[in-house]
């Protein structure tokens, strides 16, 4: 007895320290598989792997596992909603870095714990007052804006102008606040969306089929019929029967059962048919001025139709009175003249008169085209000086979770951090700008080159970088530690770019339309050096020997040309 006892405590010692032991193997197998995954010896340029066409809009995925981006650790999604086109509430446990490309539209986060501060007014009507809506905080955005969302913290965007809005969104996987793996994954909390990384699904797929084989085998046909029946939609209240949604969310089974979303096949982007009505001071603003135009627009077409009938009157009177003078007995020729000329001074003082009441007109109406532009400029300023204040700043008191700012436009001429007339400008955005960055770690970078300006070689510091192009065409080169050129070729509009930490790289504009980008960068304060900034900042004597030069030469590489990296190249 004595022996068993002994025996059991053996093997229950020998099972947990074996059980430490794989743990830690898998651990650092894993951590080493992460380290691993940079061994490249050529970089592609990626085009999306995949279509998900839906009701209102498209959304187009990369295959995560290309070599590039495991390198990265990240994933990427390009969506297009239509005009009036809403992407249903999604969140994932990846950080999600998004750039608009094109387009406006409004966004919707719902933040745990934060009061709903958007609310209807109330009204007399008591059935009214228990009916009148409330929710968190609404987002206005526009082209060139980076937003950033949290990981597992649901958001849904809206197209509320009149073009289809393109955005481009990063999803950090790689990152320590993802703490389940590299896989991308998208939750959404209704309809019947499509998988979006189809590429995932299949080893996911295998476990749960012999997840279910296994609960089948045990406890018989009843799972497989529950089963079936939680698999009628994808999305994440799918999976919950409709008697039990009914019963926690204190709502009746027909309504449940809609939340289910089983049969709807309008995909994750669904088209609203009257426009969003929501609670936003911008839109709300939009709408009032809007009727303001509309109404002057009005009064101005009844002032003209006032003025032309107050025209066609004076011209009958006009006619009535050539015809009586008609009919009169011509007197002499010099009587007849003296008649005439009061009526020519009479005419042409109207003519006058009215086109003085039509140049006040126009100049009224183009003080007031002055006044909106003037009052836009002010707010972008206001909005400017805003994020200055913060820069350098911890995020206290004054930006709490509930209001913090998630978005900045880098995309402005004023923005700009590094210009050159002749080359091109870049403006970044980090954690010392966007301080929601901080808790991200990610960061972005906004590059514009014109015709033939060149983005001189450097690299990032302390993060892996993708580059996305916007618009027009360039040449990219990208070398390695041994001096390879592991990537050099012309990049086009839609195609992304890898460039791993340490990488030196350098982008050149074509000779046509330039080349417009962006950089997304997995560290919230990536730094970055350049080739011609070393060379300034070492001694002479060291550049002569390292190189072989002598002082002219080392004088002209390190003083001649610009001082920053954006340069313009010499005709041919």
């Amino acid at each position: 007895m004595i022996a068993i006892t002994m025996a059991r405590h053996f093997l229950s010692s020998f099972s947990l320290c074996f059980l430490l032991f794989a743990t830690a193997c898998l651990a650092h197998h894993s951590e080493s598989d992460r380290f691993n995954q940079c061994q490249l010896d050529s970089i592609n340029a990626l085009e999306p792997d995949h279509r998900v066409e839906s009701e209102a809009g498209l959304t187009e995925t990369w295959n995560p596992n290309h070599p590039e981006l495991k390198c990265a650790g990240v994933s990427l999604i390009r969506r297009t909603i239509d005009p009036n086109g809403l992407h249903l509430p999604s969140y994932s446990p990846s950080p999600q870095l998004i750039f608009i490309i094109q387009g406006k539209g409004v966004l919707g986060l719902a933040v745990p714990g934060c009061p709903e501060t958007y609310e209807e007014p109330r009204s007399q009507s008591r059935r009214q007052q228990q009916q009148r809506d409330s929710h968190q905080k609404i987002r206005r955005f526009s082209k060139g804006d980076v937003i950033a969302t949290p990981p597992g913290i649901p958001y849904w965007t809206y197209n509320h102008g009149h073009e289809p809005l393109v955005a481009i969104t990063l999803l950090d996987t790689s990152n320590t606040l993802n703490q389940l793996d590299s896989t991308p994954r998208v939750f959404y909390l209704g309809g019947n969306p499509e998988i979006e990384f189809p590429e995932t699904q299949e080893k996911q797929h295998e476990g749960l089929q012999q997840r279910h084989s296994f609960l089948v085998g045990r406890r018989g046909g009843q799972q497989e019929v529950e089963s079936e029946e939680q698999k009628e939609g994808n999305s994440v209240l799918s999976g919950f029967n409709v008697e039990f949604l009914a019963h926690s969310l204190n709502t009746k089974e027909d309504t449940a059962k809609r939340l289910r979303s089983p049969q709807d096949e309008r995909g994750q982007i669904v088209k609203v048919e009257d426009g969003l009505h929501i609670i936003s001071p911008e839109l709300q603003e939009e709408e009032q001025s809007h009727r303001q135009r509309e109404e002057e627009e009005e009064e101005e077409r009844e002032q003209r139709h006032r003025k032309r009938s107050e025209k066609e009157d004076e011209d009958e009177d006009e006619e009535e009175e050539e015809r009586e003078q008609r009919q009169r007995k011509h007197s002499e020729k010099e009587e007849e003249e003296e008649e005439d000329e009061p009526l020519i001074h009479e005419i042409i003082k109207k003519w006058k008169k009215k086109t003085e009441e039509k140049k006040r007109e126009s100049h009224g109406r183009g003080e007031e085209k002055e006044q909106v532009e003037e009052k836009e400029e002010e707010e972008e300023e206001e909005e400017e000086i805003h994020g200055q204040h913060s820069k350098g700043r911890e995020n206290g008191l004054e930006e709490t979770i509930c209001s913090a700012k998630i978005r900045e436009n880098i995309a402005r001429p004023s923005r700009a951090d590094l210009y050159n007339p002749r080359a091109g400008r870049i403006s970044t955005v980090n954690s010392l700008t966007l301080p929601i960055l901080r808790n991200l770690r990610l960061s972005a970078e906004y590059v514009l080159l014109y015709r033939n300006g060149i983005y001189a070689p450097h690299w990032n510091i302390n993060a892996n970088s993708l580059l996305y192009v916007i618009r027009g065409q360039g040449k990219v080169r990208i070398v390695n530690s041994q001096g390879n050129a592991v990537f050099d070729d012309k990049v086009r509009k839609g195609q992304l770019v890898v460039v791993p930490q340490n990488f030196v790289v350098s982008q050149q504009a074509g000779n046509e339309e330039g080349f417009e980008y962006v950089v997304f960068k997995t560290n919230d304060r990536a730094a970055v050096s350049h080739v011609k900034q070393v060379f300034r900042a070492t001694p002479g004597e060291v550049l002569a020997n390292a190189f072989g030069l002598r002082k002219s030469e080392v004088a002209q590489i390190k003083y001649n040309g610009n001082r920053g990296p954006l340069v313009q190249s010499q005709p041919q």
